[in-house]
């Protein structure tokens, strides 16, 4: 192992190097007129050479950039996701590219980013106005990509996001609706098609926003009054469960659907989604399915006077007023599609007039009707 220092004569007024790591010769521009900075450059060169080669020897891959880690991950990682969870990945690994790559990192090699380093990035961007829930989700994409790092990738030895804390969040309640808000929000949705017909089925349902709008008419059973909710990767659906269910629909469901399918089912353009883009988008053509109505649900909301109200509050409206009606909860997990009876009761939430069962003795079913 050794360094030779030299200069082109009529050439490149810059010193260049010549070193050895193993039985490898490496030739190389230091950059720089000054023979001292040359041999400095040289020397830190050669290091990692060193270093490179003895990896080689026990079989471990070379050194690898943060940048080729997100690279990485974008193509391998994160097309087995949910669409919706795709986008928003994408999203948050951007920010980290910013941060780590082009922000005050410089690209480090994957192996010498720390906790602290971690950490520096969640403060700036907790210190940027990014609520506690945002950047915990941040840290948790985080530690799945150094998670791959560490198995089945193999480029370090741990995972450095395990050794920060999550930042405690505040829980958000959710807006339960009374029979007479649900009546304002879809009488708001009114001049709407597509946003109606979601409404109803998310109030009817209790199904998720992502599942809802991959529906196709396929999925819909009208004679034996049978939506199925299916997981088919393969052609880009898939459900947070990663399990298909079909579900029966109630009278209202089943009626809006007809009424919907009269409509816009063979309508043009030809779709095989029941939520269809009707005209030219930024992104769709028309007969694409639609990827979002958050927009014009908030708007809705806004017009009903239910400003707060968010799509998945129906669902948590759902799970409540079945259970309120005496539904068991294994019955209402298998309906919405949870994974265990846990979740379920997560979602249950007495208002109130619920709590007046306590000192007066109201039966379930009157409780439904409050």
């Amino acid at each position: 192992m050794r360094i030779h220092i030299y200069r082109r004569k009529g050439e490149s007024p810059y010193w260049h190097a010549q070193v050895y790591a193993g039985t490898k010769r490496y030739r190389f521009s230091c950059l720089t007129e000054d023979k001292t900075t040359a041999r400095e450059y040289a020397r830190q060169r050669l290091e990692e050479l060193k270093a490179r080669h003895n990896r080689g020897l026990i079989g471990l891959p070379d050194p690898v950039r943060m940048s080729e880690v997100l690279k990485r991950y974008e193509d391998e990682g994160a097309p087995k996701l949910r669409p919706a969870s795709q986008r928003r990945t994408l999203g948050i690994v951007a920010q980290v590219r910013a941060w780590f790559v082009a922000g005050p990192l410089h690209d480090p090699v994957v192996a010498s980013v720390r906790p602290d380093d971690v950490a520096a990035f969640l403060e700036h961007k907790r210190n940027g106005g990014v609520c506690a829930r945002t950047v915990n989700l941040y840290r948790a994409t985080l530690h799945r990509i150094f998670r791959l790092c560490v198995r089945p990738w193999l480029l370090i030895p741990s995972n450095p996001v395990s050794a920060t804390e999550t930042l405690r969040e505040e829980p958000r309640e959710p807006r339960l609706l009374t029979n007479d808000e649900y009546r304002s929000l879809a009488n708001a949705c009114a001049e709407h098609a597509m946003l109606n017909l979601f409404v109803t089925l998310a109030w009817e349902t209790g199904a998720r926003s992502g599942e809802l709008l991959q529906l196709e008419w396929a999925d819909v059973d009208f004679q034996r009054k049978l939506v199925n909710f299916a997981n088919d990767p393969l052609r880009g659906r898939q459900t947070k469960g990663r399990r298909s269910r079909t579900v029966p629909l109630s009278d209202a469901a089943l009626q809006a659907l007809k009424q919907h399918a009269a409509e816009y089912k063979l309508s043009a353009p030809q779709s095989p989604y029941l939520f269809k883009h009707m005209r030219p988008d930024r992104d769709a053509r028309p007969g694409d399915r639609i990827e979002s109505l958050y927009r014009a649900f908030k708007q809705a909301g806004r017009t009903a006077k239910l400003v707060t109200l968010r799509p998945h509050d129906l669902r948590h409206a759902f799970v409540t007023r079945k259970l309120a009606e005496g539904v068991p909860a294994q019955l209402v997990m298998r309906y919405v599609g949870h994974a265990d009876l846990a979740t379920t009761l997560r979602y249950t939430h007495l208002v109130t007039e619920h709590l007046r069962a306590v000192v007066e003795g109201l039966p379930l079913a009157r409780l439904a009707t409050l």
